[in-house]
């Protein structure tokens, strides 16, 4: 199942920048969550890869991760060695040295500066934690600080989530398996959603609605495919595709029904959702709001999920109180509707119990939870493991991510780098606006509109103005009392009942997707705003000692990115306000449109891992930011060559970054963002710029790409 949570970080409402950690959505209640938007750094591989799986160890919730033994890490992949020329590999040229001295930590798929400040979070974030656990008897009952030093002690408490089994869930998971029909079926998924915000077959999801941004839409999104579309179709991941089955069996399994049975279920749940892939939008189409912006009436959607009483369901699951609700994939929704039959009843109980069991196994049994780990650790090519006081200090940290991040910003946070960011922000935005004046193929009437959108912008640095409490009504309680899996349940059930009363108003913009300690950043286009969490403002992103050119190579990059978002292939299609509206001249998209075939084309081309290339149109809008986001920042730098210098330099070390051939291969078939080599050396070599600070770079060289292949939109 899917848990769904209202906010920026949404379905297709963030558009970002990097490679390692980005999540798709608030990140309030904890990795149960299976987000959907991307940001500066890739989802899955969050800096702290908080999926991996955990032993016991002395070490107070295992915050001593980084062991120097052989056995506690890995190298994947070697950098080349020795005397690598700029011309011929520019990110190696750069980072050789510190590839070949880092190791992947045994208990992730990758190393990066994003792993290593987000680790640096996680530590700063665990001293606090400490304290609070050490002081709980002094805080009043329902308080902050008592609620997370209950979940942390459940959390560690091993014997008591034995104990507990399914606890608080097992009433949601026999409203599943008792349902009489499929119309009992779907309503009981529907209540699901509705108390607890999670959803397997049909996904009710509220964020702005596209076309009117100022309120709450809701969107039915796509059923949950496991793996995804593109590994499930991948004819190269059978071994991958097994273990996954394996995971079904297991998890099948944990609900009390014989090895058989689970073994049949597992193949059933996997035969049905690689025939719901078949239907179901690439990844490459699901940030496009002419693909996914399919309002519908009642009377049309009836119509659409003709074998079941669509109103009944959307009642069951909260979400009746619309005049339409938007479909993102019309095409699996088709698909979905052949499979509500009684015939296929048996198969769908077994899939949506499958589901929240796995969304849930975070906080259930550690033997469910080690279950989960080990397919992850499949998927990415891992084979350490964090222990359980590491995990459960993770868990505690996600879910109260705004309370902790308040006190990081507090501790670890300087007023006057903020001051400086936003000057530099300025500076970026008025340089983005002189570039889109010097368009030659755009024209007046549309580069109007385009810098009215840039003027618009809304820029948030550090911290929100306003600290949410998402958990004021969750009762937690303390190991002896309650177990983890209840006080989760009381957790979901708080953050589902904030949520509907949220969107019952206009909405907050004043919202973040990201906490401050998130090493990250986004483009919301639908606030047509840019997002700077506090951890992304350190080095080697950000650092006040720096040269200027330096910074501009570092969070310069980052900020030009995010607001080269507002100008790609999706987030063209908003205007200032943050709505749906084709703003555009019918020749200008045009022409914008045969750029980005040329952009699309340009990173086809580009090898990731021996024998895979890069999707170019899955990471067509990452590209597209990562291209005009330096083409702004050299701008600014303009003929100094030694300026550029710097800035490229530092461009390619915030990059630097390691990855199991596993945890690559994942990431091609689930990222919309290019491979870090990718990111440093296709840009560069497309670079007007580059050629100043190389002006003997010629055909032969790894860098070199002749003039009339160099693309660029901005």
């Amino acid at each position: 199942m899917k848990k769904r949570i209202l906010g920026c970080l949404t379905m297709l409402c963030v558009i970002s920048v990097i490679l390692t950690g980005c999540r798709n959505q608030r990140q309030g209640a904890e990795d149960l969550q299976n987000r959907e938007s991307s940001s500066l750094a890739m989802a899955e591989e969050n800096a702290m890869n908080r999926e991996v799986g955990a032993q016991d160890s002395g070490d107070p919730q295992g915050t001593g991760g980084s062991q120097d033994s052989e056995d506690a890490v890995r190298t994947a992949g070697k950098a080349e060695a020795g005397n690598v020329r700029a011309e011929d590999d520019y990110y190696n040229y750069v980072n050789q040295k510190i590839l070949a001295e880092m190791q992947i930590p045994a208990d992730s798929g990758n190393w990066s500066y994003f792993y290593e400040l987000g680790q640096k979070s996680y530590d700063n974030l665990s001293d606090l934690l400490n304290e609070i656990i050490n002081q709980r008897e002094q805080f009043a009952e329902g308080s902050p600080e008592q609620k997370i030093a209950s979940l942390y002690l459940t959390a560690i408490d091993m014997e008591g989530r034995r104990k507990a089994g399914f606890g608080a869930l097992q009433p949601y998971l026999d409203s599943i398996r008792n349902a009489a029909d499929i119309q009992e079926y779907i309503e009981a998924i529907g209540t699901i959603n509705n108390e607890l915000g999670f959803s397997s077959l049909i996904a009710p999801t509220y964020y702005e609605d596209m076309k009117d941004s100022q309120n709450y839409g809701c969107y039915l999104g796509s059923a949950d495919l496991g793996p995804g579309k593109e590994t499930l179709e991948d004819g190269t991941q059978s071994v991958i595709l097994e273990a996954y089955r394996k995971y079904i069996k297991n998890i099948m399994e944990s609900t009390g029904i014989s090895e058989k049975e689970a073994e049949r279920a597992a193949s059933s749940i996997y035969k049905f959702q690689t025939d719901l892939a078949s239907a179901t939008l690439p990844l490459s189409d699901q940030n496009n709001p002419e693909k996914t912006y399919n309002p519908q009436s009642l009377k049309e959607l009836s119509a659409l999920y003709s074998n079941i009483d669509i109103k009944a369901y959307l009642k069951a699951a909260g979400a009746a109180g619309f005049n339409s609700w938007v479909v993102n994939d019309p095409g699996q929704a088709k698909k979905v509707n052949s499979y509500l039959t009684e015939g296929h009843l048996p198969l769908l109980k077994n899939y949506s119990i499958f589901c929240l069991i796995k969304d849930f196994s975070p906080c259930l049994t550690p033997e469910i939870r080690d279950s989960t780990i080990a397919w992850s650790n499949a998927q990415k090519g891992i084979q350490g493991k964090k222990t359980d006081k590491k995990l459960a200090g993770e868990l505690v940290q996600n879910t109260f991510g705004f309370e902790f991040g308040r006190l990081y910003v507090e501790k670890h946070f300087s007023e006057e780098d903020k001051k400086n960011v936003e000057t530099l922000v300025h500076q970026i935005l008025a340089a983005y606006e002189d570039r889109i004046n010097g368009l030659d193929w755009m024209g007046e009437a549309t580069k109007e509109k385009a810098i009215r959108k840039l003027e618009h912008m809304t820029l948030k640095i550090g911290y929100p103005d306003h600290w949410p409490d998402y958990y004021k009504n969750a009762v937690i309680l303390p190991e002896g009392q309650g177990s983890l899996v209840d006080n989760m349940v009381n957790v979901y059930r708080s953050l589902r009942s904030y949520e509907k009363e949220e969107i019952k108003k206009p909405v907050d913009r004043t919202q973040w997707g990201m906490t401050p300690q998130t090493v990250n950043a986004y483009y919301n286009p639908l606030n047509n705003e840019i997002v700077f969490p506090a951890a992304i403002l350190q080095p080697p992103f950000y650092d006040p000692n720096a040269d200027d050119a330096s910074n501009l190579g570092g969070i310069g990059m980052v900020i030009a990115h995010e607001i080269s978002h507002a100008f790609d292939s999706s987030g063209a299609r908003y205007d200032e306000n943050g709505n749906y509206n084709m703003w555009w001249t019918e020749d200008d998209l045009k022409k914008f449109q045969d750029l980005t075939l040329k952009v699309a084309a340009y990173y086809d081309g580009q090898e990731a891992v021996k024998g895979r290339y890069v999707n170019g149109r899955q990471t067509l809008n990452e590209n597209i930011a990562d291209l005009g986001a330096l083409a702004c920042v050299t701008s600014i730098a303009g003929d100094d060559t030694e300026a550029l210098n710097s800035l490229f330099t530092q461009y390619a070390r915030i990059w630097a970054s390691k990855y199991t051939e596993e945890s690559m291969i994942h990431r091609l078939n689930t990222d919309v963002h290019s491979p870090a080599k990718v990111r440093v050396n296709a840009v560069l070599s497309s670079t007007e710029a580059f050629y100043k600070v190389y002006p003997d770079l010629k055909e032969g060289d790894g860098m070199y790409v002749t003039p009339e292949k160099r693309v660029k939109i901005w």
